[in-house]
């Protein structure tokens, strides 16, 4: 790559601050050659008028257009830095009003106040800004008042800011002033914040929300979190950024800011901070608004990206992440058509926002009682209420306590006053590397009032302590619920799950298989190409357990459930409910578990009786590696259900399975589909 290409990419993920509200001489030289300054970051426009802002913004864009930009500036509005002090009528009054409107826990007035502020901030220019997450003001006429929500409260906030500034055509940038705070106030990232888990992961759900919901960017501005390298500022940004990409699963726009805290500004110079900065993983950086500073950093950002200290695979990855939002968001049309003044005058007008801000009160959170749930006294209205909510999932109820009392199970209730309102199922098992939220119910009639928030984070904060696993499933191992949220169920209840954080597994969903056997019709085809092979298929014999185990553990040994289940067989003396596939020279090559209903795996499975009591289960289907791709697979499938079949068996079920259009060329179909979700824990 040649010196201007590697000019050209690194400016775009480089943003200044522009002071003032005149694009001058020093800013434009910034913007072209050999800089080529992707973004500014508009700060200290007290007093501007609408016309100025307007001016100064296209005049940046058209100085970037005909410097050759491919695409228009960043124009990032820092309403901290840009409205706040600015004298007599606020050019932006519902910027004022979103620290107000917080504290209602009104996610319309939210919504209605940033798609106003969206269209303003869209007509003077801009096209990001930077959203504080977590500024919370309950007595307007005392603008300096603060206070702060936390949790679901803030995370639905959060979504509605989001939903309103992006429906104007602005991208947001997640900014927590909290951070800062901390930050000033201990100097440096400590791992003693570990000690406060519970309270840690309650600031992350504003950020999983945003997450959930495709927030543009994120800045990492002096974010303190635990670290135990005290070698600022890259020690805190990069695990900051490690938190996001890792264990949040943040795909989108990493932006770092100038640094303000004492600690960092004293340790690091503008250019130091900025590489520093990069090798943290972030996209992009802010630096200073001093022309020296800006023009040194940049001349250090590129030594340090010939040198290879930033990879230049970063650096590409990086310029997609900006490209593609600048595609989605801005154009040069859209962005050097200048609207008049009159119609911005227009768009200010106040509305009937200003009477729900003077009114506004702090709405606090309602406590939940969560208790441990006690089969002896609420396992009938589990049921009940189970049954009433989940009709399609009405596992028998000997069954269900069944399954529910296995030890290692915990699960926690809400009652209101007697009445049973809601339940939270959670599984360990230590074989896994996740832990399991298994289930959550909430009475009808008690939706939507943070009930299954309040369980959710319960059961949380439950397996934190319960298993060493650093994930949290919804879905289930042994015993056997859904493999993850059900899809046919409502959309809302899905949300629920990705609005709190829990990502969508890539890959295919999971599926279960049925088939009625009275009507099943054996594809000749598959059983014909097995026999070419010269494979036998037959009942498990106890002759031939040494084999089989040995043959098994060598290629399963590492899943003890699927070893376990042919262990539990043989010791129970019932090796006639697993298949074995025999090739012409003896040797075992193939096995599937084909029992009846009540046998071996199938007492730990809760959904197979909604099929009927005479339904058996197939399962743990493997063969050799010197024998695959021949059809024996699918033809021990057809095997071990014609054996069912002459065992008396009326339907067969396979649960839990990604293969795509597999089970189907066996003559199955799907009974019901499910995607799973996860959270990583972070602390």
């Amino acid at each position: 790559m040649d010196d201007d290409e590697l000019q050209r990419q690194l400016g775009q993920l480089l943003l200044i601050n522009v002071d003032g509200s005149t694009a001058h001489d020093d800013i434009k030289r910034l913007i072209c050659a050999p800089f080529y300054i992707g973004g500014v970051v508009l700060s200290r426009l007290n007093g501007a008028s609408a016309e100025q802002i307007i001016s100064l913004v296209n005049g940046l864009q058209r100085t970037a257009r005909d410097a050759g930009h491919a695409q228009p500036l960043f124009i990032c509005i820092d309403k901290d830095s840009c409205f706040d002090a600015a004298p007599g009528p606020s050019i932006v009054p519902q910027e004022g009003w979103l620290p107000t409107l917080r504290t209602t826990n009104t996610c319309e007035d939210t919504l209605q106040a940033t798609t106003t502020a969206g269209e303003i901030l869209r007509a003077l220019g801009g096209n990001m800004h930077f959203t504080d997450i977590c500024n919370v003001n309950s007595k307007p006429s005392r603008p300096g008042t603060r206070l702060e929500l936390s949790g679901d409260d803030v995370g639905r906030l959060v979504a509605a800011t989001l939903r309103g500034f992006r429906s104007r055509g602005i991208m947001s940038c997640l900014r927590d002033s909290r951070g800062l705070n901390l930050v000033r106030s201990s100097e440096l990232p400590s791992a003693a914040f570990s000690d406060h888990k519970e309270f840690l992961e309650s600031q992350l759900i504003p950020y999983r929300r945003a997450i959930a919901e495709d927030v543009e960017a994120i800045l990492t501005e002096d974010i303190a979190v635990p670290d135990v390298d005290s070698a600022l500022p890259v020690a805190p940004e990069k695990h900051a950024v490690q938190v996001l990409r890792d264990n949040l699963q943040y795909k989108g726009l990493m932006i770092s800011g100038y640094p303000k805290s004492n600690t960092i500004r004293s340790k690091f110079n503008v250019a130091e901070s900025a590489i520093s900065s990069f090798r943290a993983g972030n996209d992009c950086a802010i630096i200073s608004n001093n022309l020296e500073e800006q023009i040194t950093s940049f001349q250090q950002v590129l030594i340090a990206s010939k040198d290879g200290e930033i990879p230049l695979s970063q650096i590409s990855e990086s310029l997609e992440r900006v490209k593609k939002l600048k595609d989605t968001f801005i154009s040069w049309e859209s962005t050097l058509e200048m609207r008049p003044v009159s119609d911005l005058e227009v768009v200010c007008a106040l509305d009937k926002m200003s009477s729900a801000v003077t009114t506004c009160h702090l709405l606090q959170p309602p406590h939940i009682p969560i208790e441990p749930f006690e089969p002896c006294k609420d396992m009938a209205e589990l049921i009940t209420l189970w049954h009433s909510l989940l009709p399609q999932y009405a596992v028998p109820g000997d069954r269900l306590s069944d399954l529910l009392t296995r030890p290692n199970g915990a699960h926690f209730r809400v009652r209101l006053g007697q009445q049973f309102i809601g339940f939270v199922a959670t599984f360990v098992n230590e074989d896994r590397p996740t832990s399991y939220i298994s289930a959550l119910l909430v009475h009808r009639a008690h939706q939507s009032r943070g009930v299954g928030a309040a369980l959710i984070r319960h059961a949380q904060k439950h397996l934190r302590s319960a298993s060493k696993a650093r994930t949290v499933t919804v879905g289930s191992s042994f015993p056997r619920f859904w493999p993850g949220v059900p899809l046919d169920i409502p959309a809302k209840p899905q949300l629920f799950f990705i609005n709190r954080g829990f990502c969508p597994a890539p890959g295919p969903t999971a599926r279960d298989y049925w088939v009625k056997l009275a009507t099943y019709e054996v594809p000749a085809a598959i059983l014909e190409r097995a026999a070419k092979a010269g494979v036998n298929f037959m009942p498990w014999r106890e002759d031939q357990y040494g084999e089989c185990m040995a043959r098994q553990k060598e290629l399963f040994g590492g899943d003890q459930v699927w070893i376990g289940a042919y262990e539990r067989l043989a010791q129970a003396g019932q090796h006639h409910q697993a298949m074995v596939a025999v090739d012409s020279a003896g040797n075992q090559v193939g096995w599937a578990l084909m029992m009846e209903s009540g046998i071996g795996l199938s007492k730990d499975l809760a959904f197979p009786p909604l099929l009927g009591e005479q339904t058996g289960q197939i399962g743990c289907v493997g063969v050799h590696p010197d024998a695959r791709n021949k059809g024996l697979g699918l033809a021990l499938v057809v095997h071990a259900a014609l054996d069912l079949r002459r065992r008396g068996m009326e339907q067969v079920f396979i649960d839990w399975v990604t293969l795509i259009n597999w089970y189907e060329r066996a003559g199955f179909e799907v009974w019901r589909e499910y995607r799973t979700m996860a959270l990583n824990h972070v602390f």
